[in-house]
């Protein structure tokens, strides 16, 4: 459902659910009152990660996510979550949509308050309303002018609590893996004191936590016969002065490849085929994220709801939001409902 005003928080339905939810807990002490042993905390808790947040600072609300794993399962599309965006355009066309590739964006027009179009690649492109689904804050640095925001401002937008980052390595090996599970999530000794360096002091861990997807050993499409393709995925902290990732890229390389040591892939580096590695700061520099927090805006109570950006978007006419940066929040599937949402709101609007 939309959150467009606090009207839609103070509900009767929502205060009905207020002393099951207990959203003033964090998920770990939520956990702490079925679950002595941590272990088992943690067992329903790292799923807070797919929000970019720790368990002792996310909402206990969010131990949906964990309950939708454990009851419903995890599903994989065959040849990975690209072949959904890829099936979606392709019904999106067959309805009369036209996409345009490789069509930078420079600008959204406006007619006072009120979007008409776009610009891309030098030309206007008219129309009845705009939808970004751009990074939130980025879009907003970039394509609105300053004078026709208040509520988000850049300075406002700077004082915000933004999630943690990713490095990524993009692995194609020489060889299957059938010893390694598809999905695979090692967690540090030390998990409370790993998420104070991400989110509080702003360093790279010497212990860090990391989650290793093996889809070949469920999807042959993922990689040529006889090789194997690997995610790695490293939390750490979002842009900030205390990490120089032009020097520290290559050392963090090299302490991920000795974390996959531990889990048995001690040759893995003179097999790979393949390598691509994603930092905070390409994030931020090639994929237009705001301080590289590949989860956007962090989901703490005073960034949620009706307190988020709006699928409406409260600051200008015709212009509506999709992604991590709006209500719901963060996690392809959640971002998914954020479209859904944006679309019921869009159709009502246009009245089609």
């Amino acid at each position: 459902s939309p959150f467009l005003s606090w009207r839609d928080v103070v509900t009767r339905r929502m205060m009905k659910l207020l002393p099951l939810l207990r959203p003033h807990r964090s998920l770990d002490s939520e956990l702490g009152r079925y679950f002595k042993e941590p272990r088992i905390r943690l067992a329903f808790s790292f799923q807070s990660k797919y929000l970019g947040m720790s368990p002792f600072k996310c909402p206990s609300l969010f131990s949906i996510l964990s309950f939708i794993e454990y009851e419903h399962g995890v599903f994989h599309p065959v040849g990975g979550c690209n072949a959904v965006s890829d099936a979606m355009a392709r019904v999106a066309q067959q309805l009369g949509a036209n996409i345009l590739l490789n069509h930078d964006v420079t600008e959204v027009l406006f007619e006072g308050r009120r979007a008409v179009g776009v610009r891309a690649n030098g030309v206007e492109i008219r129309a009845d309303a705009v939808v970004i689904n751009a990074d939130f804050a980025r879009a907003m640095n970039r394509l609105i002018p300053p004078g026709l925001r208040r509520r988000w401002s850049d300075a406002n937008i700077a004082r915000k609590k933004f999630s943690c980052s990713t490095f990524m390595m993009y692995l194609g090996l020489e060889g299957k893996q059938d010893h390694l599970a598809h999905h695979n999530i090692f967690i540090a000794k030390d998990y409370a004191r790993g998420m104070g360096d991400i989110e509080k002091r702003h360093i790279l861990s010497e212990d860090p936590s990391f989650y290793v997807a093996n889809p070949s050993v469920t999807d042959d499409t993922m990689a040529p016969p006889g090789m194997s393709s690997l995610y790695v995925l490293v939390p750490v902290s979002h842009m900030h002065p205390n990490i120089d990732w032009q020097k520290m890229k290559g050392p963090v390389r090299e302490a991920t490849l000795r974390q996959l040591k531990r889990i048995g892939l001690d040759d893995i580096e003179k097999r790979i085929r393949f390598e691509r590695i994603c930092t905070p700061a390409d994030w931020e520099s090639r994929f237009e994220l705001y301080r590289g927090a590949t989860f956007n805006l962090s989901h703490n109570l005073r960034q949620m709801l009706h307190l988020r950006p709006h699928n409406r978007f409260e600051e200008l006419d015709n212009v509506y939001l999709v992604g991590g940066g709006t209500h719901p929040g963060s996690g392809l599937p959640v971002i998914f409902e954020s479209a859904r949402i944006t679309t019921r709101l869009l159709r009502e609007d246009l009245a089609c």
